[in-house]
C-alpha cells in the first residue's frame, strides 16, 4: 500500500518534469516555436485544475476503487497518444487529457489515506509522500534527460504508458474499495455549489491560496523556461540539466526541513511571510543578474536555489492557512485550493511562451513576479485575519 500510495503522488512530477530536458528537440522535430511547445504545459494544468474539482465528489458517490481504475486507464491511453503525436494539436490535446486523468492520483491517494489509517498512521503515510513530492521533481529531469540523449522525446511518453499501465494493473489486483460508505449526495449541485460558495467567501483561504498558487506559478516558470535557457542558450546537455534542476529542487528541501522545524514556533502566518521574502530575495536577484547582461549557470541556478527555499516555507504553511477555516469541508476546500494551483501554473506557463524572445528574461520576470504576487496575496489574508480577530468598536 506504501508503494502504491507513493506512486499515486509521484504521477504528477513524473508527467511534467520528465520530459521538461526534451523542449528543445521538440520545437525542432515538430518544427514549431517554443510557445507551442509550452502549450504542452498549460494545457496538462488546465486538465489536471478541472479535475480536482471533479474525482473527489465523484469518489464520494462511487468509490475509490472504479474511479482511479478510470483516471489509470485514461492516463495510460493518453500517454501512448502523446509518445505517437504526429503533430503539436494532438499532443496539446493528449496532455490536456493525461493532466484530467492524472488528477485522480493526487486526489484519491489523499482519499485513500484517510479511508485506511487512523489519524497517527496517516500522517505518517503523508510525511512519506511528501518525501516524493520533494524527491521525484528532482530526480525525474535528469532521468529525463538521459532517455532523451538515448532515444528521444517520444521515449520519454512511453516510459509514462507503461508505468501507467503496470500501476493500474497493480490496483486491479491488489487494491479493494477502501470508501467505508458511499455518499449518494456527494455530487448534488446545491450542495456542491453551497460548499465552494461559502469557502470562496473566506479572505484567509483566498489570500493563502493564492499565495501557494502564484509561488506554485513562479516556479513554473522555471520548469517552462530552464530547458531552453540552460540546453539551448548555454549549451548544457540533457543530462547536465537535469543535475541542475536537482540542485534547484534541494533548496526546496531545505526550506521544507527547515519549516518542519520552525512552524509549531513561530506559526503558519509568519512563517509564509519570511518565505514571501526569501523567494523575493532570490527572484530579484535572479532578474538583476539577468537584465545586467550577466550570463552563466550560477546566474539562474543559485538564485532559483535561494528562491525554492522561500517555497518550502511557503507551501506547508499556505496549505495550512487556507484549510484552517473548514474542517468540516476539507475535501472541498482541498478541491477548490488544487484548482486554483493548477489554473494559475497554467496562466503562467503561458505568458512565458508569449513573451519568449530567446533570451532568459521572460522566464527570470516570472519567477520574481510569482514571488511578488504570493507575498502580496498572504499579507492580504493575515490582514484579514488580524481585522477579524479584533472585537467590533461599540457603537456611540
Amino acid at each position: 500500500m506504501t508503494l502504491l500510495l507513493t506512486t499515486l503522488v509521484a504521477f504528477g512530477a513524473l508527467s511534467n518534469n520528465t520530459y521538461l530536458p526534451s523542449f528543445p528537440s521538440m520545437t525542432r522535430e515538430l518544427g514549431v516555436p517554443i510557445a507551442s511547445v509550452l502549450l504542452t504545459l498549460s494545457s496538462f494544468f488546465i486538465g489536471f485544475a478541472a479535475g480536482q474539482l471533479i474525482y473527489g465528489s465523484a469518489s464520494d458517490r462511487w468509490g475509490r476503487r472504479p474511479i482511479l481504475l478510470g483516471g489509470l486507464a485514461a492516463y495510460t491511453v493518453a500517454s501512448a497518444i502523446c509518445a505517437l503525436a504526429p503533430d503539436i494539436e494532438t499532443l496539446i490535446a493528449a496532455r490536456f487529457v493525461q493532466g484530467l486523468a492524472v488528477a485522480s492520483t493526487q486526489v484519491l491517494a489523499r482519499a485513500i489515506v484517510r479511508d485506511l489509517f487512523t489519524p497517527d498512521k496517516a500522517a505518517r503515510m503523508l510525511s512519506v509522500m511528501a518525501a516524493v513530492f520533494t524527491l521525484v521533481p528532482g530526480f525525474a529531469p535528469l532521468v529525463g534527460g538521459i532517455m532523451e540523449t538515448a532515444f528521444g522525446w517520444r521515449a520519454t511518453f512511453v516510459m509514462l504508458t507503461g508505468i501507467g499501465a503496470a500501476t493500474a494493473f497493480a490496483v486491479w489486483r491488489g487494491f479493494g474499495e477502501s470508501l467505508p460508505r458511499a455518499d449518494a449526495r456527494a455530487l448534488d449541485p446545491a450542495r456542491l455549489v453551497d460548499n465552494y460558495g461559502a469557502i470562496v467567501r473566506s479572505r484567509a483561504f483566498l489570500g493563502y491560496s493564492l499565495a501557494f498558487a502564484f509561488i506554485f506559478a513562479g516556479m513554473f516558470a522555471f520548469h517552462a523556461g530552464s530547458s531552453f535557457v540552460f540546453i539551448e542558450l548555454l549549451g548544457f546537455r540533457p543530462e547536465i540539466y537535469g543535475l541542475f534542476f536537482m540542485t534547484v529542487v534541494m533548496g526546496y528541501f531545505a526550506g521544507s526541513v527547515a519549516s518542519a522545524r520552525l512552524t509549531l514556533r513561530l506559526g503558519y502566518r509568519r512563517l509564509v511571510q519570511v518565505g514571501g521574502v526569501i523567494a523575493i530575495v532570490g527572484g530579484g536577484l535572479m532578474v538583476g543578474l539577468v537584465f545586467a547582461g550577466l550570463r552563466g549557470w550560477w546566474v539562474i541556478v543559485l538564485p532559483q536555489f535561494v528562491f525554492m527555499m522561500g517555497t518550502g516555507l511557503i507551501m506547508p504553511n499556505a496549505i495550512a492557512g487556507a484549510l484552517a477555516p473548514f474542517p468540516e469541508k476539507a475535501g472541498a476546500a482541498s478541491a477548490l485550493f488544487g484548482f486554483l494551483q493548477q489554473i494559475t501554473a497554467a496562466g503562467m506557463i503561458a505568458l512565458i511562451g508569449l513573451a519568449a524572445d530567446g533570451s532568459e528574461r521572460p522566464m527570470a520576470a516570472g519567477i520574481f513576479a510569482g514571488a511578488c504576487l504570493s507575498l502580496a496575496a498572504c499579507r492580504v489574508a493575515a490582514a484579514g485575519a488580524r481585522r477579524k480577530a479584533e472585537p467590533a468598536s461599540p457603537r456611540g
